[in-house]
């Protein structure tokens, strides 16, 4: 017989090949450490599954195999023949992820900022963001309690590279009874750091890399819609694959403008190019697949994109409700038009 660590149907197993695979009810697997006792005493042996797969016999244990320690594989009778032992490789504990990115990138956040992105360099483990991720007072150090608001489920991207973290809505709405009992989560003047701990544990249970901080400074609320008519245009140039470039009036949500904006041309049909964000969020780049055409061209903006408090396009996340300015916008995009020439 021979042994090897494999995967049957996705699952850790171990591979008995030289082993008639229909006799395999005949197969036993112990931890090495427990096969003496098993001689003994008609141990039983490692709950699991045996599967014939192919020309050999793959063992699926009901709890996974732990890394580092031996196992052993013997005939039903437990004596020493054909029996074989194999170790569990120890994993390879050296750190190899990396906070990426804090966002936003900007230097000043509002008082009512609603949420943070975390972005790493390799999947992460889930749960855990409540204790590896916190906000703290830039002077003293002192942790924010209850700044962040726990979450289950976590807010991961499908790959687990990104995670969304927000400030406790409940107290950043004036109405609420957590606002009037404990206020906002951060205060206009304090500056705060985002600091996440180096222990937080990738997929693979390592520990990051080293840990991460990003500095900022607390400004006034933002409370009103984002408008897209406010905002400035530099325009390329007809036959040039120059940039179009949208400068916001306020810093907008990193996540939001990744697909809130799309180019459309003179014909309404959308204009093929690649959009990227400027540092700080505060304006988004166009640059065309091909050279501009001249004529009629139309910017538009999806009536989700938010800024850093939550204002969207069409509502204000903290409304008024006797603000007439606050009222929502009954639409579900704004379109800005220029003219290539």
């Amino acid at each position: 017989m021979r042994l090897d660590w494999a995967r049957f149907r996705g699952t850790d197993c171990l591979r008995v090949t030289g082993f008639p695979p229909r006799a395999h009810g005949a197969l036993r697997v112990y931890p090495t450490e427990l096969v003496a006792a098993a001689r003994a005493s008609n141990l039983a042996p490692i709950d699991g599954e045996f599967h014939v797969d192919g020309p050999a016999v793959a063992f699926v244990p009901r709890l996974p195999f732990v890394a580092g320690m031996s196992y052993t594989v013997m005939g039903s009778d437990i004596d020493d023949v054909g029996a074989l032992t194999i170790t569990r490789p120890a994993p390879d504990t050296t750190p190899t992820t990396r906070v990426v990115a804090i966002h936003p990138t900007a230097n000043e956040i509002p008082r009512n900022q609603l949420r943070l992105y975390v972005h790493f360099s390799a999947p992460m483990s889930e749960g855990r963001v409540e204790s590896h991720v916190q906000v703290v007072r830039a002077d003293t150090g002192e942790p924010l309690t209850g700044a962040l608001l726990p979450m289950d489920p976590e807010l991961w991207d499908p790959g687990r590279r990104r995670v969304t973290v927000l400030f406790d809505p409940a107290r950043i709405k004036r109405g609420l009874a957590p606002h009037q009992q404990a206020g906002y989560p951060l205060r206009a003047g304090v500056p705060v750091e985002v600091v996440v701990d180096r222990r937080f544990a990738d997929a693979d249970g390592r520990p990051l890399v080293e840990g991460a901080r990003r500095r900022y400074d607390v400004g006034d609320d933002v409370r009103s819609r984002v408008d897209p008519h406010a905002w400035a245009l530099t325009l390329p140039a007809a036959r040039s694959r120059d940039p179009l470039v949208a400068s916001f009036d306020r810093p907008l949500d990193h996540a939001l403008l990744q697909h809130c904006l799309v180019v459309t041309g003179n014909d309404g049909e959308l204009v093929e190019g690649y959009g990227a964000v400027t540092d700080g969020e505060s304006a988004w780049r166009f640059t065309p697949a091909t050279p501009w055409v001249a004529g009629q061209h139309a910017l538009v903006v999806d009536g989700r994109l938010e800024d850093l408090a939550g204002n969207s396009v069409t509502r204000v996340f903290d409304r008024e409700l006797d603000n007439p300015a606050h009222d929502p916008l009954p639409t579900d995009h704004v379109v800005v038009e220029f003219s290539v020439s």
